[in-house]
């Protein structure tokens, strides 16, 4: 049995509302699909936890409420078999299905799917804690803020968390094998990364429709019209009637064109425009730029996505500062490709670009990607592969990435820690003290674990 013991509802319910799970192919423990169309509201009153859901079950279109638990008894113990009020029930969310009964029972004796989520998050348990960050102590609440530090420690400190934070990703890729392969799990990883927070959802749901395997050796305008058409984002797919000038025409109808001859156009089910975000995203970040992105990252991989990154980082083994930092520059080339053609001056069908030729993915999230999916994976791979080489050239390259772009929890370690007269600058921040400070938010802070803070229990404060 999963060890429950820092799972509580509330972490279960915000998983729920937040929708951080995956959801392709979803099934209730009695095998029947559910797709989520609306995950309804927050209740917060007595009754069910969500309302006015709308979900598809077997194929069937149900609009009710969602009850949520972190193990599948507690509907019994709860005594919601005996409460009129959750009649109105369609499905039961749980962490963990620890019943014997494939379905929940209502009080009017009809009986309804459950939905177990333990196999099917999309992050680390210690992430999913930081969606709660609203309901977290301010910073003035540490109990490191404001004391004295020991520089070196804290280094230290910064350093093995890091380290944690890099075995925990492997962890959960690993978990993820039992699912798909490695270059579908690179595939989606790189392709969730691209969404940034708005867009993280539909772009995993995207790589899950159109697998890569769907996509290897296809040249890239093929790709791209079968990652626009999938995705719904294609101008034929729009409700809105817009009048295209003739360069913006003839790529349309070219791709418009494409993406009528392939398979995936036989198929009647795809997203909607509505799943993406537009709104407060730079045009250089809009979806519509990642996917030629991704589609020249995956045209020019042949293939396999795996070996167009694992040789340049086998090299690292042996490799002195000066080569490994052209290591990490030739990486990075390989995830910021240059636009090419109609996506040179624009953002989206019709929508110019304020900077021409501006790279489809940025330098900083390239960094990100590397850091956060490729060397967990290809540590991962390692593993598999028994290749402790390979192991210790992913090793040597987090250990000496440079720090990534900051971000609002970064940010934060940084205000609850340092200080003007102890900047953080005393521990040349890099990219896997950065992921030690997150590490230490999502393990720690975000779940009020205070006691055993590894700043304070590591003898990183100087005690009065």
């Amino acid at each position: 049995m999963a060890d429950l013991k820092n799972i509580d509802e509330h972490l279960v319910q915000t998983v729920w509302n937040d929708q951080r799970f995956i959801d392709f192919d979803l099934k209730s423990t009695d095998g029947r699909p559910i797709q989520v169309l609306k995950p309804g509201f927050w209740n917060s009153d007595a009754g069910p936890d969500f309302v006015q859901a709308e979900l598809l079950i077997g194929g069937d279109l149900y609009a009710g409420d969602v009850e949520i638990h972190v193990r599948s008894s507690s509907w019994y113990d709860h005594a919601h078999h005996l409460d009129p009020r959750y009649n109105r029930v369609i499905l039961h969310v749980v962490f963990l299905n620890d019943d014997i009964n494939l379905r929940t029972r209502l009080q009017s004796g009809k009986r309804i799917p459950t939905l177990e989520l333990l196999d099917r998050l999309d992050a680390p348990i210690g992430d999913l804690f930081d969606a709660r960050e609203e309901n977290q102590s301010a910073p003035g609440d540490c109990r490191v803020t404001g004391k004295g530090l020991k520089i070196e420690r804290i280094q230290s400190i910064f350093n093995d968390l890091g380290q944690e934070r890099l075995t925990e990703k492997a962890g959960m890729m690993q978990n993820l094998l039992d699912r798909v392969d490695f270059e579908q799990l690179l595939y989606e990883g790189v392709m969730e990364a691209l969404g940034y927070t708005k867009n993280r959802k539909p772009f995993r749901e995207l790589a899950q429709r159109v697998p890569l395997s769907d996509l290897v050796g296809k040249p890239d305008e093929t790709i791209q019209a079968i990652l626009f058409g999938v995705s719904g984002l294609l101008p034929s797919q729009s409700q809105q009637e817009t009048e295209w000038d003739d360069g913006d025409r003839k790529f349309i109808e070219r791709l418009e064109s494409m993406w009528e001859s392939t398979e995936q156009y036989k198929n009647p089910t795809r997203m909607t425009a509505e799943q993406w975000h537009f709104a407060k995203i730079r045009p250089a970040n809009y979806p519509s730029r990642r996917i030629p992105a991704i589609a020249q990252i995956v045209s020019r991989c042949q293939d396999t996505l795996m070996m167009d990154f694992l040789p340049l980082i086998e090299e690292a083994v042996a490799a002195n500062r000066r080569v490994l930092a052209r290591i990490r520059r030739r990486l990075q080339e390989r995830l910021t490709p240059a636009p090419s053609g109609y996506w040179e001056d624009h953002s989206h069908f019709g929508k110019g670009i304020p900077q021409r030729g501006a790279a489809l993915i940025g330098a900083a999230r390239a960094s990100d990607i590397i850091v956060n999916t490729l060397l967990p994976m290809t540590l991962v791979w390692a593993e598999h592969s028994q290749s402790p080489k390979l192991a210790e050239a992913v090793q040597r390259l987090y250990d000496s990435y440079p720090k990534l772009q900051e971000n609002r929890i970064t940010q934060k370690i940084e205000a609850q820690i340092f200080s003007q007269e102890q900047p953080i600058k005393l521990i040349s921040p890099s990219a896997k003290k950065q992921q030690g400070a997150i590490y230490l938010h999502r393990n720690f802070c975000s779940s009020q674990l205070c006691d055993l803070c590894p700043v304070i229990e590591g003898g990183g404060v100087i005690k009065n």
